[in-house]
Parts: structure tokens; C-alpha cells; sequence
């Protein structure tokens, strides 16, 4: 003990020496104390002081009884390393006062010891993080979670110590039984770097960052899969499986259950032993995938349907799987459909055209409502008519009911009320006959700065409540328009009045509501469940029923558009009048006597002095007054056109009018009763955006520029033997214009040849009328079938009647689109060396336009170009309709290379362009100096694309030709094309003459 005592004093030492004996027991325990500070002596006599100051710490914490596993452990350190020794001196005493319960303290330095033979700073950082370990794994863990960390250290001391480091938030996320199961995970990212030496920096990442993702993965079960999943992705893509880990907590939280989560996960595993990217697109689409699925009884055999076609497609192909997975392809989304729970909008929209189109007797496209995004969060989808009115716009997806027969039918019901704003001139009201009212509404409120009225919308702001006075008229314009529909149409009363029925049933009742809410919203269950269906407030009563007498002239055929703004104005007089005269507290006894009468789902909770404006039911449809007033929109029959036809009745109904039409019996009965009191749901984003992909790409919306027009095309991956579906974006613009010089000069420098082909179009104009012999009527006699006619009856023959002529008019019927390849590569130099490839192109359209100019054929000539799918670029040099040569030239002048050339997706929208014109010979002119080449298109996939457009081409009754220039176009032209339809020019200073006859060899 001479050391103790050089460093405590004899006191000192006397008294530490009575207090091990004391602690230990035995005079031998001492001795060994004092040989373990001999051997720390040894090692350093700094690190045996440094042991013996700590001594009185342990002395002060109780825990001398332990001092002899604590030396032991210091020792094996001080062998390693003296600052580590010391550290580990300094800090011990506190941290095993730390370990509760006080038994398992000698047990963890029993455990330390262990592991000081394997590696002693593993043993070190093992006791300092037993504390908090504790608090997460119970004590009979420690010894393996202290065996992992020293297997780890074997590898390297840094994975050991991190693991070590790791362990408290570890075990509070995982069993131990699943801990080897991560750390295999994580060996699975060591990488080689650049020298070919070990790199375990990935899984020291992996090590400190994963806990607190797996954290937040709810559920045990779920999290065991995310590790199974994860380390069969990390067998074939490291890098795939720290992007899955990252993303996994966001993505499962979106799925409906853990039982959902567990076998999302375990289909991954089965997927991603076979590719990793496929799995990934899996899991990223799956919570879209359950969300169009649905919650029905058999949910999981419709998944498991489309999961198995995926794994069909993997058989042949990883990367058809892989985009079928993330639902790029037709076969992905045909799959989807037939798994989901609702009805598409896409499999009825063309009988809802038709239906609407009987009804209103105008031309109307229904096309899908926008998805929602994320910051707008879930609100009510509801339909609504363009500015136009030439536009239906409904949901992509409705999933209201159980069935889809009864979700086709809510769609009917929606397109008839849709249809019936057009029918019955809702949208073509103007503002003219309103002027009387728009001056009186001036002069009743006055004040203010005077702004011109152009609209139903700027009306309203005149008013002090503007959405009082819209709420008015949205529920009388709704339910004029629906009592002219079962008016009209008696076999759309029932379905009409159970959905009626519905709405009124299934509302959130939100109380503090002041009493024109209450009134409006008694008003709008008048006019959807019909008088005697709901309770009202007595303090009320006498104001709705007045407002209900003043409703009563708008069941008439005769009411119009304008009838309905006048009454809203009525009422919203009237309802000043009459509430001005209630007492305050006749109005909190109408809000305690409200249960029935429940507010529209967008009613405010809390009471204020501001009108809160309500929200319709979601069958009809979301009317905007800004865009009334203007005179658009309006059908031919309320406009008083008689021409508009004969309209369909759907069947035969019984009762007019709103009281009638409540007692009707519904046809969508069936399934109502498992459908309960559910609302109408709303997909969110991820549901209708792959269900509306599969809709045939849509051109520019109302109020859209020229310069904006956006259209997406499917494209042809001849790998995956599919299409990617809206995989390219072509933006259509008009061409840049300059002087004309250019075309100035052409028409010069081939003036003889563009008089002579002038002349020769010219002559193939057809005469306006030709004379067709041998008709049983006409203009004039046929002299020779008249003859023929009385020698066979002289004859005794049976004599034949065709014995005049007819003149029929005769035209060219032709529409050609001719495509201008503007990519890079036509900015080089021809054989002459003075132009370029884009200069002889420009040439030869500028000849072309002289000819098709005398001819009197409809064209149009596109340029393209573009770099990569979302940025295709078709520029309009010259539309169909337009008639000015003059700018056409400009635009030819100032054309130039641009970037590169997606030909599928040019072909496809010229395609697009040509179905729209009527005309019995259609012709795509196609001229390139080469392959198709863009980012991600080069090779067999443009080219098997490019033979796809075409092909779609030929379907559509149009005929592709191409021009090309390119020498060595011959192989691969004939795959694209085929034998006949394409023209190689050797000497290309010959286009321009060779353009204008090879046209006419194709259209005659």
C-alpha cells in the first residue's frame, strides 16, 4: 500500500485500507487490490495515481465491494492505452453509480472485464452506455448486446464502439432477437473505395441514423419487415436500400393499418429478391394502390391480382416490371382499374358525352377534375362547367357507393344536372335585363367607389353579405334547374330524389349558427328533401316559411335564369326586413332548438357577426357567378332555338315538381343499406392521379394561351413490350417570325421551277361540278339512256328509269401535316459546304406552300425538336386555318436548330392534329436528316417507338411518308416505315423541287 500512502498519506492510507477490508471481507481481497495497483504502476504511475484519487470516489458512491472487477477493467485499458485509462478512471465511479439496480452493477463490470479481453475500448464505451441501455433492455440483455458490439469490433473498433453508442436508442425500437438481423443490414452497405481498401462509412450511417427512422415506424411486426425488406434491397442495391430506409417511415404511415404495412412489406421482399428497383417503385405506389383499392370485403385478393401481374411481367422483363410497378404503363393502370373499388370516370365519359350532349343539344366533352394536391388537402370533388360551357368537368374517380352500377349511375345523375345549367340557361343569362336591378341594389346600399358590373359575381359584391347573396343564388339556380330536369325528364326523378334524400341525411350538424345560416340551410333542405322531412326551429319558422312561399313561382317551366336572380334579391331583402325585427334572444333560442337542421359542410362552429356561406351536396355541381353575366354557355333551346332537337326520355316516371319527386321510389336502393350513413368519400391526390393517366390526353383549358398549350402522349417501350403512359409532354408554340428575306430569296432562286409547279397544282384542282350519267333523277336527261331506254321498250325488254344526269360537286378532299426535324444536327454543313441541312428543309417548305397554295389543299406545317420527354417542342409554323402566306413565311425565315428530336411523341400530336380535320385523305409528311435521338431515346427504343407512332398512324387512316437525307437511313428507315413509304434524296440541294411533285404523287 506504500503507493496509497504516497498519494493519501499514512492517515489516508490507513483509513482506505480499513475500509476495503470492510468492503471485500478478506485481508486477500486487499491484496489483490494493492497487486492491481502494482500492475497499474507498471503500466504507468500516472494512471495508478489517477486510479487511487478515483478510489475515494468510488468510496463516497458506495461501491468499494466493487473495486477489484473495477481495477481488473482499468488495468486491461492501461494496457491499450494510458489516456483511455484515465478517462476511464476519472468517469467510472459516477457512471456505475448510475446502473440501477445496484446488483446488476457488478454483473456490468463482470461483463466489462469479458469484453476487455476482446477489445477494451469496446468494454469502456459499453459501461458508460449500460445506464441508458438499461432504461430501454432489461439486465439480463447486457451480456449480448455487449457480445455484438465486440463481435463488430473485430471488423473495426469504430463499427464496435458506434453499435456500443447506438444500443440505448436501438433497443428502443427493436427486440434484441431482430439486432443481428439490423446489424447484418448494415454490413451489407460496406463498400470498396477508390484505393480497394474497406469503406464502412455507409454503415457507420447506417448505424447512427436508422434507430431514429425505424422509431418512427409504428408498429413491431412492421418494423421487423422494414429490416427484412431492407437488407434483401441492400443485397443487390446498397444505395436502394438507404433510400428505402430514409423514405419507409412517410410511406407507411400513408397505409390504412399494420396489417397492411406487414404484407405491403413482405410482397416487397418477394419482389426485391428479384430486382430492387421494381420493389421500390412498388412501395412507392403503394399507398396510391390501396387508396384505389379501397376497403371492400375481397381488398385483398384485388391486390394481390395486381401484385401478381407485376410479377408476370418481372418474368420476362425487370424493366417492364419496374415501370408496370410504378404505374407508367397501360397494363399497370388496366390492372389498377380492374382492382379498384370505384367507377373511373374514363370507362363511362363517352356515354356521359352522348347523354349530355341529348340533353343540352350541343357538342360537350367531359373530361376529369384536376387531383388534388397536398397543400389543398382533402376537400369535396365537384363538378363544374367551363366558361364556354363547352366542357363537363367530373371526378376521375367515384367511389360513393359499393358498386360500380351505382357509382355509373351518380355519374349520370352528376352530367345531368351539369347539363341541365346548359339546357335551361343557366350560363347564358347576361347582365342587360339585370340592369334595372343592378341600379336599384346601387342605390339601396349606396356608398362606396362605383365599379362597372360585368358578371353575377362583381352583382353580388354590391351587396353587404356577398356570400349570403351567392348562397341564395346557388341554391334557387340548383333547384330550378333540378325541378326542370325531373320536369323534363321523369325517369331522372327518382334517382335525383334519393340522392337528395342522402345529402340531407348523412351532414355534420355544427351548432353556433346565426339565423340567416339557419334559414339558408332550412332552404336548401326544402329544396333537396322537400318540405315535412326535417324539423324547424319555431323561431324561425315563420321566416323560412315566407322565404318558401316566395320560392314557389320558380316551379314552372316558364321560370328562367334572370326569375332566379331577382328572387335572390327578393329574399335577401326580405331577410333583412324580417330578421332586423327578431330579438337577440329569439335568435339563441332558434340556435338551441337547431338539432335538425344542420349546417352545410363548410359552415364556421364559431358565432360571429359575418355570414358563413354553406356548401352544396356533391351531385350538383360547383357553380362560379364570375363567370355568368357574359351571355356564353347557353344551350339553343333556352336561347329559343327550336333547331336544337327532340330530347331523350330515359324512361317513364310518374309526379312533377319537388313534394311529388320526394315520394317516388329510388332505384339505387340496392346497396344503400351497406353503404350506411357514409358521405361522399374523395379520393386524394395519389388515388385519382393514376386513374386519371389513363385518359386520353387533354389540350389547353379555357383562358389558356397559344404559347402554353400542353398535351401528354403515351410512348412505346419496345423492352417492356408496353406503353409509358402520359410519358411525353409536347408544348405547342407558334414560330418566332423575322423578315421574310429568306422565303424572298428562295422563290427567286427557283422562280421557274415554282411558276411551272404552280401551273401544274393548279391544273389538279378539280372543276367545281362534274356531270354523273345514268341517275333515276336530276337536272337534265341523260339523251343515250333515254334512247336505250324506248328501243328496250319497243323491244318488248323491261325498259330501265336511270335516264338523267345529275351534277355533283367535286373537290380535293386532302389534309396534310408535314413535320420539319429541327434538331442540332441540321445545322450542318451539305455537300456544297454553303448550307446547312435546316436551310435546304426551309427551302423546300417555302416551294411547297407556293404549290399547296394553288392546289387549295388544308395543311399545316409543325417544326420540332426538344431535349428530353416532359420538354418536347412543336412549333407552329403554319396551322390548318390559317390563311396569311405572308406570316408563314416570316415564321419559315426565322426557323433554326434547336436541340434534339423525339420523333413519337411529334408524330403522335400530329396525329392528333389531323384526326381533328375532316377530310377523306390524310397525309403526315415527315422530313429528318437521321435517326430520332433525345435523352433516354436513342437506338432500338426510338426507333421501335417511331415504328409504334406510325403504326398508330395507319390505324387512324392516316398514310406516313418520310424524307430523309441522311445517306444511311436505308436499314433503319425500312423498320420504321416499311418499303414504300419513306424517300431518300443523295443530293438534297433537290428538296425543294422533289417536296412539291412527290406530294402530289401521294395525294392523287
Amino acid at each position: 500500500m506504500t503507493q496509497v500512502a504516497e498519494r493519501l498519506g499514512a492517515a489516508g492510507a490507513a483509513t482506505m485500507v480499513a475500509e476495503l477490508r470492510g468492503a471485500l471481507g478478506t485481508d486477500e481481497s486487499v491484496a489483490t487490490v494493492c497487486e492491481l495497483l502494482g500492475e497499474l504502476s507498471v503500466a504507468s504511475v500516472k494512471v495508478a495515481h489517477g486510479a487511487i484519487d478515483a478510489l475515494q470516489e468510488l468510496r463516497r458512491h458506495g461501491q468499494l465491494d466493487l473495486v477489484i472487477p473495477w481495477l481488473d477493467l482499468g488495468v486491461m485499458v492501461a494496457g491499450v492505452s494510458g489516456a483511455a485509462a484515465m478517462k476511464y478512471f476519472r468517469e467510472s465511479p459516477l457512471r456505475l453509480s448510475l446502473i440501477e439496480p445496484a446488483p446488476v452493477r457488478g454483473r456490468a463490470l463482470a461483463l466489462g472485464v469479458e469484453l476487455a479481453a476482446g477489445d477494451p475500448h469496446v468494454a469502456v464505451e459499453f459501461l458508460r452506455t449500460i445506464p441508458e441501455l438499461l432504461a430501454a433492455a432489461p439486465a439480463d440483455e447486457l451480456a449480448a448486446w455487449g457480445t455484438i458490439g465486440l463481435e463488430l469490433s473485430r471488423w473495426d473498433d469504430v463499427l464496435g464502439i458506434e453499435f456500443i453508442h447506438q444500443s440505448p436508442a436501438l433497443a428502443r425500437v427493436i427486440p434484441l432477437n431482430l439486432v443481428r438481423d439490423w446489424v447484418a443490414f448494415g454490413m451489407k452497405l460496406v463498400t470498396q473505395n477508390t484505393l480497394g481498401k474497406t469503406d464502412y462509412l455507409a454503415t457507420l450511417e447506417f448505424f447512427r441514423t436508422s434507430p431514429g427512422m425505424l422509431g418512427d415506424v409504428e408498429g413491431a411486426e412492421a418494423r421487423r419487415q422494414v429490416i427484412a425488406f431492407g437488407s434483401v434491397l441492400a443485397d443487390r442495391e446498397p444505395r436502394a436500400a438507404i433510400a428505402f430506409l430514409a423514405d419507409a417511415p412517410a410511406l407507411l404511415r400513408r397505409l390504412p393499418s399494420e396489417a397492411w404495412r406487414v404484407k405491403m412489406l413482405q410482397y416487397g421482399a418477394l419482389l426485391a429478391e428479384r430486382d430492387a428497383h421494381a420493389a421500390l417503385a412498388y412501395l412507392g405506389r403503394g399507398p396510391e394502390i390501396l387508396g384505389v383499392i379501397g376497403e371492400a370485403a375481397d381488398a385483398a385478393q384485388r391486390f394481390e391480382d395486381w401484385f401478381r401481374g407485376g410479377m408476370e411481367v418481372l418474368a420476362y422483363s425487370a424493366e417492364g416490371a419496374r415501370a408496370y410497378f410504378a404505374l407508367e404503363t397501360r397494363k399497370a393502370l388496366a390492372s389498377l382499374e380492374d382492382a379498384m373499388s370505384g367507377m373511373p370516370l374514363r370507362w363511362v365519359a363517352r356515354s356521359l358525352k352522348l347523354f349530355a350532349e341529348g340533353l343540352c343539344g350541343r357538342d360537350v366533352a367531359i373530361a376529369a377534375l384536376p387531383a388534388n394536391t397536398e397543400a389543398e388537402g382533402p376537400r369535396p370533388v365537384r363538378a363544374s362547367v367551363s366558361q364556354d360551357g363547352q366542357v363537363i368537368r367530373l371526378p376521375a374517380l367515384l367511389r360513393r357507393y359499393p358498386t360500380r352500377e351505382q357509382n355509373a349511375r351518380l355519374y349520370l345523375l352528376m352530367t345531368a344536372h351539369e347539363a341541365g345549367h346548359l339546357e335551361f340557361g343557366t350560363y347564358s343569362l347576361t347582365l342587360d335585363p339585370l340592369r334595372d336591378l343592378i341600379a336599384a341594389v346601387r342605390e339601396r346600399y349606396g356608398g362606396g367607389e362605383v365599379v362597372e358590373v360585368r358578371s353575377l359575381g362583381a352583382l353580388f359584391e354590391l351587396y353587404p353579405k356577398p356570400a349570403l347573396m351567392r348562397d341564395l343564388w346557388t341554391v334557387l339556380e340548383d333547384a330550378r334547374v333540378e325541378w326542370r330536369l325531373q320536369h323534363e325528364y321523369p325517369g331522372l326523378t327518382r334517382d335525383l330524389a334519393e340522392l337528395a334524400r342522402e345529402a340531407a341525411t348523412t351532414r355534420s350538424l355544427l351548432h353556433g349558427m346565426s339565423v340567416r345560416e339557419l334559414v339558408l340551410d332550412a332552404l336548401l333542405l326544402l329544396t333537396t328533401a322537400g318540405p315535412g322531412t326535417f324539423r324547424i326551429p319555431e323561431a324561425i319558422a315563420g321566416v323560412v316559411d315566407q322565404v318558401w312561399a316566395l320560392c314557389r313561382p320558380l316551379w314552372t317551366p316558364h321560370a328562367t335564369a334572370e326569375d332566379v336572380v331577382r328572387l335572390a334579391d327578393r329574399i335577401y331583402v326580405t331577410l333583412d326586413t324580417m330578421i332586423t325585427s327578431l330579438h337577440a334572444e329569439t335568435e339563441q333560442s332558434a340556435q338551441r332548438e337547431s338539432g335538425d337542421l344542420g349546417a352545410g359542410p363548410q359552415a364556421a362552429e364559431e358565432m360571429s357577426g359575418d355570414y358563413r356561406p354553406i356548401t352544396n351536396w356533391s351531385y350538383r355541381g360547383d357553380m362560379n357567378p364570375a363567370l355568368v353575366g357574359h351571355g356564353g354557355g347557353g344551350s339553343d333551346r333556352e336561347r329559343g332555338d327550336e333547331a336544337a332537337g327532340d330530347r331523350p326520355t330515359l324512361r317513364e316516371g310518374d309526379s312533377v315538381g319537388f313534394d311529388a319527386a320526394r315520394t317516388s321510389r329510388p332505384t339505387l336502393r340496392h346497396g344503400m343499406a351497406a353503404a350506411g350513413q357514409a358521405v361522399a368519400q374523395t379520393p386524394g391526390a395519389g388515388v385519382e392521379r393514376p386513374v386519371a393517366a389513363l385518359d386520353e390526353p387533354q389540350g389547353p383549358g379555357p383562358g389558356e394561351r397559344l404559347s402554353e398549350r400542353e398535351f401528354f402522349y403515351d410512348e412505346w417501350d419496345g423492352t417492356i413490350q408496353d406503353y409509358r403512359s402520359g410519358w411525353c409532354r409536347v408544348v405547342e408554340q407558334p414560330a418566332p417570325e423575322s423578315g421574310d428575306d429568306f422565303a424572298q430569296a428562295t422563290l427567286a432562286a427557283h422562280a421557274p421551277a415554282v411558276r411551272l409547279l404552280r401551273r401544274y397544282f393548279e391544273n389538279l384542282r378539280p372543276p367545281g361540278m362534274r356531270r354523273v350519267q345514268g341517275q333515276a333523277d336530276g337536272e337534265e336527261v341523260d339523251l343515250d339512256a333515254a334512247v336505250r331506254r324506248w328501243a328496250d321498250r319497243a323491244a318488248g325488254a323491261e325498259p330501265g328509269d336511270r335516264i338523267y344526269v345529275r351534277r355533283e360537286k367535286r373537290e380535293r378532299d386532302v389534309a396534310a401535316v408535314f413535320l420539319v426535324d429541327l434538331s442540332g444536327s441540321t445545322s450542318r454543313q451539305i455537300e456544297s459546304g454553303e448550307r446547312r441541312v435546316i436551310d435546304v428543309e426551309k427551302e423546300g417548305v417555302v416551294v411547297l406552300c407556293q404549290a399547296l397554295e394553288a392546289i387549295g389543299d388544308q395543311y399545316a406545317v409543325y417544326g420540332y425538336s426538344g431535349q428530353g420527354r416532359r420538354a418536347v417542342d412543336c412549333i407552329v409554323i403554319k396551322d390548318f386555318d390559317e390563311r396569311s402566306p405572308a406570316r408563314a413565311a416570316r415564321r419559315i425565315s426565322a426557323l433554326g436548330p434547336r436541340h434534339q428530336n423525339r420523333d413519337g411523341a411529334a408524330i403522335r400530336h400530329a396525329v392528333r392534329r389531323l384526326q381533328a380535320r375532316s377530310a377523306k385523305v390524310k397525309l403526315l409528311v415527315l422530313m429528318s436528316d437521321g435517326k430520332p435521338l433525345d435523352d433516354g431515346y436513342a437506338e432500338e427504343y426510338s426507333l421501335e417507338d417511331t415504328k409504334m407512332a406510325l403504326r398508330e398512324a395507319c390505324m387512324a387512316g392516316i398514310h406516313p411518308f418520310c424524307i430523309t437525307v441522311d445517306k444511311q437511313a436505308d436499314d433503319y428507315l425500312r423498320r420504321m416505315y416499311g418499303e414504300v413509304r419513306f424517300l431518300v434524296i443523295d443530293r438534297i440541294a433537290a428538296l425543294p423541287e422533289r417536296l412539291p411533285r412527290m406530294y402530289q404523287r401521294l395525294t392523287t
